[in-house]
């Protein structure tokens, strides 16, 4: 098995990981909706644990999108340039999302490090945020690997 398909197997388990977190948000805000409405009783913080909650499922969601090659792309100018110019705005595509995701991945140790500084908490329960942005952060870090992998496969012919 070579590691395109490796990376692709990687981020299916951490996608399917994210889709289970979002229908268990989705089952938790009916259930809220429906509390408020029969006992007038909602769920208290469920706010807190569905923003912390979120930045998980989003992040677990790129690395597929990734691996898959499922991004944005305009093909009009490569196709009007020829097969080789496309090959090669497709690399150079292929490059900026890699150092994009280098920064971003960056960034996002940046942030949970100050969460972290600050002992950051939620309001309502104080839970600690540190354990939900560091997993959301390893899950964008993720990205940088897989991206790698489809940068590589590109440039061998992949």
């Amino acid at each position: 098995m070579d590691q395109q398909q490796r990376s692709r197997e990687c981020s299916d388990t951490v996608a399917i990981v994210g889709l289970i977190g979002l229908i268990a948000v989705t089952l938790l805000t009916i259930g809220d909706v429906l509390l408020r409405w029969l006992f007038l009783a909602p769920i208290d913080g469920l706010h807190e644990v569905t923003r912390l909650l979120y930045a998980i499922i989003m992040a677990s969601f790129f690395p597929i999108a990734l691996a898959n090659r499922n991004h944005i792309s305009i093909r009009f100018l490569g196709n009007w340039l020829g097969p080789g110019i496309s090959a090669k705005l497709d690399a150079f595509g292929d490059m900026v999302t890699f150092i994009f995701f280098v920064l971003v991945g960056w960034q996002f140790i940046v942030f949970t490090g100050e969460l972290m500084e600050n002992n950051e908490i939620t309001w309502i329960l104080a839970w600690p945020v540190v354990p939900w942005w560091g997993l959301a952060t390893m899950l964008l870090l993720l990205c940088i690997p897989v991206q790698f992998i489809v940068l590589m496969g590109r440039r061998s012919g992949g």
